[in-house]
């Protein structure tokens, strides 16, 4: 099958499509390693025109200067419409960031468009630049580049390297939103120690995080995002105010810098089953002594009720009581009490 039938038969709304229509980028990429794209980005002379056909809902994206493309959402497919760079495919495709995302396919022809060799790079599983100069168009993709290398567990060729290192100050000049973006995707993917050697080999590292990361200093790849952060950031408040983070990982990765020196039961405990069950990976990456987590230490509850306590003590409401009922709940964790029984005895003796 035709890569042009393979996308008719996925998108049938790509049937309405004028003459002078080209798919160009990740959908291309990823029919080409046998993966089916849910998105597509099209380009054409009349992107506003040629999104009216399959919808009257169409979607600006950015505004003035930022403007980038018309979107149409239907059912589970995305289609985003982008006026061809000069109306010359070549020059489109010239101006775009890695060879494997610089193919098109022409909907009316079928004809695969690959002046750069994005076909010959699939295959080595090589990301590598269009042209360098492209990076000065948009500085994000040089992080798009670690993300592509890490998500799809390609390599970086040596020239692409060299050309991000020359022009890492410049990640600062885009948006933190984006970065922020680009980052939770790198660290989401399960390849800890390959992307941080890619933010080091980049000199993006230094830049980002304001420090030199050294990838041989850990040892393990399943690390989550806040677990990766809690690794590598230094003042994770300063770094949410910076990347602008949500109020969400930015408590994740301050209990996780916490954890990472006092695991004991009950600091996991107090934690939470979400925080703590990322530790694991956390302590081996930094070759710490392993930590294996109770299936049931988060099921949990104190024996005895507050006024079961007060009947059993006469202790009234109020912050004594507190203070034996979680004495109670910290003597479960630790084992020591197990039964109600054992519980009635352990609040009686509590002075």
């Amino acid at each position: 099958m035709s890569l042009r039938d393979a996308l008719l038969r996925r998108f049938q709304a790509l049937e309405r499509m004028p003459p002078g229509t080209f798919v160009v980028g990740g959908a291309v990429r990823d029919l080409l390693r046998r993966v089916d794209p849910a998105d597509l980005d099209l380009a054409c002379a009349d992107p506003l025109a040629c999104a009216r056909l399959l919808s009257d809902r169409v979607i600006r994206l950015g505004a003035g200067e930022h403007f980038s493309a018309w979107r149409v959402v239907d059912g589970d497919h995305v289609y985003d419409f982008a006026a061809i760079l000069d109306g010359d495919i070549d020059a489109d495709l010239a101006r775009r960031d890695f060879t494997v995302n610089a193919m098109a396919v022409d909907l009316r022809s079928g004809d695969l468009l690959d002046p750069h060799g994005g076909q010959r790079d699939l295959r080595a599983r090589v990301v590598r630049m269009v042209d360098a100069a492209n990076f000065d168009d948009d500085p994000l993709r040089m992080l798009k580049a670690v993300r592509m290398a890490v998500a799809l567990r390609f390599s970086v060729d040596d020239a692409t390297l060299a050309a991000i290192r020359e022009r890492a100050d410049s990640i600062v000049n885009v948006a933190a939103e984006r970065i922020s973006y680009e980052l939770s995707v790198i660290f989401s993917a399960g390849a800890f120690r390959t992307a941080v050697d890619l933010l080091h080999r980049t000199r993006l590292d230094v830049v980002l995080f304001g420090r030199t990361l050294d990838p041989s200093s850990y040892d393990a790849d399943d690390v989550s995002l806040a677990g990766a952060f809690a690794i590598l950031v230094r003042d994770p408040k300063s770094f949410a105010k910076r990347w602008k983070w949500s109020e969400s990982l930015l408590r994740q990765v301050t209990a996780m810098q916490e954890l990472i020196d006092h695991h004991d039961p009950i600091a996991l405990y107090d934690a939470g089953e979400e925080i703590a069950t990322q530790m694991p990976a956390v302590l081996r990456a930094l070759r710490r002594e392993p930590l294996a987590l109770s299936d049931d230490l988060f099921r949990i509850r104190a024996l005895l009720t507050g006024g079961e306590i007060t009947a059993l003590t006469g202790v009234p409401s109020g912050p004594e009581l507190g203070r034996r009922k979680r004495a109670l709940l910290e003597a479960q964790i630790r084992g020591e009490v197990r039964t109600r029984a054992e519980a009635e005895r352990f609040v009686r003796a509590l002075s």
